[in-house]
């Protein structure tokens, strides 16, 4: 699971420079701590340790600035999600997959700018549409097309991978989302554990093959 302090790689090609990156990580930490609204570009060069005029020079605005962070959040939550071997059983799959969004939101830091990015959804929703259409989009791609080569195995049996995509990554994560938009409390980490594999008991019911092997 992610440490409380874990963050995305916040570096890139255009933003390799020792001061570009004391930037986004200050500017992350400050959004965490003070909200995007809340946050002002002096405070974040105060933070960074560099003058506004070097801050500028890299994004040329605040809501840039946010939107880089956005993208390497997606980046790495989209970048880091594993392909567990179907050939070892489908169940034990499902499972490592499952985890690896389970472990997300049950990361505090992750949460967090989660919740940032929520509370910006009427004053700046596009924002919001790009962390949907870099995030949660792009997983369920992935989920999507996984979840097809497990029934080009003969282990499931649906019509539509998208809504059944969806479907699992709801089973599975159940009201960690909310709880995280919401700023409440996490579910403990053994109660998440009960709901995911409860989530992905019901739906291999619903598409599971009998070719299945639960390993």
């Amino acid at each position: 699971m992610n440490s409380p302090l874990a963050a995305p790689d916040l570096s890139g090609e255009r933003f390799s420079g020792r001061k570009a990156c004391q930037v986004l990580v200050a500017a992350r930490q400050e959004f965490l701590l003070h909200g995007f609204s809340g946050t002002s570009v002096d405070a974040i060069a105060r933070s960074a340790g560099v003058s506004k005029a070097t801050l500028y020079a890299y994004f040329p605005s605040k809501e840039a600035l946010f939107t880089h962070l956005i993208e390497a959040e997606c980046k790495d939550k989209c970048g880091n999600i594993p392909s567990p071997d179907l050939d070892r059983g489908l169940a034990p799959a499902l499972h490592v997959l499952c985890r690896h969004f389970i472990d997300f939101f049950l990361s505090p830091d992750s949460a967090a700018f989660f919740q940032t990015i929520s509370n910006e959804r009427y004053r700046f929703p596009e924002l919001c549409h790009l962390y949907f259409n870099s995030g949660k989009k792009n997983v369920l791609d992935f989920l999507a097309a996984y979840l097809e080569q497990a029934r080009d195995k003969g282990l499931l049996s649906f019509d539509d991978p998208p809504i059944v995509a969806e479907q699992l990554l709801n089973l599975a994560v159940a009201d960690l989302p909310l709880r995280a938009a919401l700023g409440l409390e996490a579910r403990g980490e053994a109660e998440a554990e009960r709901i995911m594999e409860a989530g992905i008991a019901t739906f291999l019911k619903a598409y599971g093959s009998p070719n299945a092997s639960s390993g």
